[in-house]
């Protein structure tokens, strides 16, 4: 089966599967909304659409994924197909025709049956159109765009879509109802990958290609979960790359790119990420260098966001109130709007569920002392999570202000962590399921919103309320080790992301907790702003890397 639906925003890029994908070198695009094409990002948008499409008799889409559009009519058929990383190739009927516009100024020269796009900038585009095929090239010379257009109005068409679709192969089997949703994942995920360059020595992901494009160190670990059906090299890769940005002290930024890192982190999960690939792939040399460089980034974490004496530990927050905490993942939370130095109960959950992952990899390796120094570190975490952030009167966890002395009592998600983490008791985790079940708090016709329906703060705008996947996620794995039947939770999740793909041809970055508003309603940061465009204003992201990924994983069982 192939994803056939079309939707404004969805992703179209070459990937590292296919070919070299570079950061510093891309050429990618966008679906539009307003007709049949894809806007690519350069410095001045150039948008190369099929013309009027109301003259088509019985279009068809058959084929609509990250690199490949595919649309039958009664005229003739029409094609997209990306053949190199600054090539696209394809056939239109003549009477409706192949264009490109600008969205700015610019010079177009006519060469013969070619085009060429000049934007005053460095960058070029060409289109070459000859006997109902085209090509559209991207470089930095009208030589390079002309030579490319030569190159790709020869190439075999049928064998470029023969190959495009070999990795959909695996999606033919699943005749469900998640089925194109099963292949919309495929497409997804396979637009996530850059090529190795610079200091990134491997193939790596990044969240959507556009309008993030930067390498993030939780969404890593999160896409290799995914990946780990298709290809458990490339899942490897995705944390593996995470190293190649490491400092020697340990630390590992929350976002790099080839030459650069940030400043911050961000959850540590690598560790337990990791085990769950090695499910897959069985490769204990990956393990090895997990255990080595998670190690010593989990003992950065101590040294450096550890307050006091107690193993729980604290976030660096900044004076943005709209971006209070990045390093968190969690950028907009309630939990921060007060500058408050915090005991995090995600954060010390992480930092639990990381000791206790590294004990189950030091095991597999009859690493003892390694075994024996996560035991004992998870053992300490667990008792000062449950010793300081849990509220015997409210029966649930919190952050704990480090200045008042007292429970920092905002109700968000995170505060189900220590269930992930294994950190809970049984009764614990029974009052925890209280709050979840309660309509008034977490017991949403969608589960989990972020924030608790009673909680002043609760509304659209990213994670203040809204539901996110890899929470989700995390939450159901963590409850069913109690015996918490967290099917449901799954179930209605899948059921969300797929109805609205089907309406809209996206997977996006977070959904409402009553499943009404469409995500693109949503506030992020700000008021929503229509038409879709991440140049204006960050909308809910389509296509967003850890949606699908999670979803593919709870896919394949």
């Amino acid at each position: 089966m192939l994803p056939k639906k079309w939707g404004q925003g969805q992703l179209f890029a070459f990937s590292a599967l296919d070919g070299e994908s570079l950061f510093n070198d891309d050429f990618a695009g966008t679906l539009c909304g307003d007709r049949i094409g894809v806007t690519f990002e350069t410095m001045c948008r150039r948008t190369l659409y099929f013309g009027d499409m109301n003259k088509l008799v019985a279009p068809t889409f058959r084929c609509v994924t990250s690199d490949m559009l595919l649309l039958e009519t009664l005229a003739g058929d029409f094609s997209l197909i990306f053949a190199q990383r600054h090539l696209t190739v394809g056939e239109y009927a003549a009477f409706t025709g192949v264009f490109v516009s600008l969205g700015g100024e610019g010079e177009i020269i006519r060469k013969g049956n070619t085009e060429i796009h000049s934007t005053n900038d460095g960058e070029y585009t060409a289109l070459l159109k000859k006997d109902g095929r085209f090509a559209f090239a991207y470089g930095k010379s009208e030589k390079e765009v002309e030579a490319l257009c030569e190159i790709g109005i020869t190439l075999d068409l049928e064998q470029l879509k023969r190959q495009k679709k070999k990795l959909y192969e695996k999606a033919a089997g699943v005749q469900d109802k998640y089925a194109a949703l099963y292949a919309k994942c495929i497409s997804v995920m396979k637009s996530q990958l850059y090529s190795p360059e610079g200091s990134v020595k491997r193939i790596w992901s990044t969240p959507e290609r556009l309008p993030h494009r930067n390498m993030w160190l939780w969404d890593s670990v999160f896409h290799a979960i995914g990946h780990r059906h298709l290809d458990t090299d490339i899942a490897q890769s995705l944390i593996l790359a995470l190293f190649d940005v490491q400092r020697e002290d340990g630390f590992i930024p929350h976002l790099a790119r080839p030459g650069y890192t940030s400043a911050i982190t961000q959850p540590p999960v690598i560790g337990w990420g990791a085990w769950l690939v090695y499910e897959k792939s069985g490769d204990k040399q990956f393990l090895k260098a997990v255990l080595k460089n998670n190690k010593a980034f989990l003992l950065w974490c101590r040294d450096n966001r550890r307050k006091g004496e107690k193993e729980l530990y604290s976030w660096h927050t900044n004076p943005e109130l709209n971006n209070r905490c990045d390093e968190s993942g969690m950028d907009n939370s309630p939990r921060f709007d007060t500058e408050s130095d915090l005991y995090a109960v995600d954060f010390s959950s992480y930092m639990a569920n990381e000791a206790r992952a590294m004990k189950r990899i030091a095991l597999e390796l009859e690493d003892e002392g390694n075994a024996g120094f996560f035991g004992s570190w998870y053992e300490k975490i667990k008792a000062d999570i449950n010793g300081t952030l849990w509220c015997e009167e409210d029966g649930f966890y919190y952050d704990y202000d480090i200045t008042k002395k007292c429970f920092s009592k905002v109700r968000s998600v995170a505060s189900f962590l220590p269930a992930f983490a294994g950190a809970c008791s049984k009764e614990q985790c029974e009052r925890l399921i209280a709050h979840l079940e309660n309509p008034d708090e977490f017991g949403t016709e969608l589960p989990v919103p972020t924030v608790s329906k009673n909680d002043r703060t609760f509304g659209t705008d990213m994670w203040r309320g809204p539901v996110w996947i890899n929470y989700n996620y995390m939450l159901s794995e963590g409850l069913a080790a109690y015996g918490y039947d967290a099917e449901q939770m799954k179930v209605k999740t899948l059921d969300a992301v797929n109805e609205w793909y089907n309406r809209t041809g996206t997977v996006y970055e977070f959904y409402d907790s009553e499943n009404r508003i469409p995500p693109f309603c949503f506030n992020r940061k700000g008021e929503a702003y229509e038409p879709y465009d991440f140049r204006v204003k960050y909308q809910t992201i389509r296509d967003y890397g850890w949606s699908v990924t999670l979803v593919f994983d709870w896919l394949n069982g």
